[in-house]
């Protein structure tokens, strides 16, 4: 496969991503946080294999059995998440917990199609943990919008932006990573000046967003 030269903007992400996820997070310490990213891209490359064939890192094991059931459903089959389920391993881990585990999944599964598809093949994570505890954060203002979880309540911004608002460190992550991903600079811009136009854009978006089932 040949390589595609990407822009600056998205280089520094990854590497602002890269020490994102080298430290403790507000619910998991930076060893769990590195366990989930191996798991979760683990999971993302080998989401079309038979189960049989699936090897997951050793790793992974210092995370529990609804840990570890929340990272699988995210990075290999989205689109049969449900309320039910959801709930039912929030009740488990918790609200914060689950919201962070999803945050930092899509960041890994993110990661990890954006290389495959440009060919570089190796997901820059990495690969020394800071110590430190979890800050076990839980900002003002969450109220029931009826989601699956809480989120920030008012939000300035559309649903999507605020569904990891309970984890202002997760969702933080997370855009860090996909707006230069979208749409590099001028995101609240109408008309882009990038090789494909908003509409093109968002087109796509719109495809592959019904083709993971996303109920957004």
């Amino acid at each position: 496969m040949a390589m595609i030269s990407i822009g600056h903007e998205y280089a520094a992400a990854v590497e602002a991503t890269r020490a994102r996820l080298g430290v403790s997070g507000t619910w998991f310490d930076a060893d769990e946080v590195r366990a989930i990213v191996a798991r979760a891209d683990a999971r993302s490359r080998q989401r079309s294999s038979a189960p049989w064939h699936h090897e997951l890192p050793d790793s992974t094991e210092i995370l529990g059995l609804s840990a570890r059931a929340v990272i699988d459903r995210i990075a290999s089959d989205p689109g049969s998440v449900d309320a039910g389920w959801a709930a039912e391993q929030i009740g488990d881990l918790g609200e914060g917990p689950y919201v962070e585990l999803v945050g930092t999944t899509a960041v890994a599964v993110a990661l990890r199609l954006f290389a495959d598809a440009v060919g570089v093949g190796v997901v820059p994570v990495v690969t020394a943990a800071e110590p430190g505890e979890p800050s076990r954060d839980t900002p003002d203002g969450l109220g029931d919008i009826g989601a699956h979880v809480k989120m920030l309540e008012p939000f300035p911004f559309a649903n999507v932006a605020r569904a990891l608002s309970q984890v202002p460190t997760a969702n933080a992550t997370f855009y860090t990573l996909v707006r230069p991903m979208y749409s590099a600079a001028g995101f609240d811009e109408l008309v882009w000046k990038t090789p494909l136009s908003r509409p093109q854009v968002e087109l796509v978006a719109a495809r592959v967003a019904a083709m993971n089932e996303c109920f957004y």
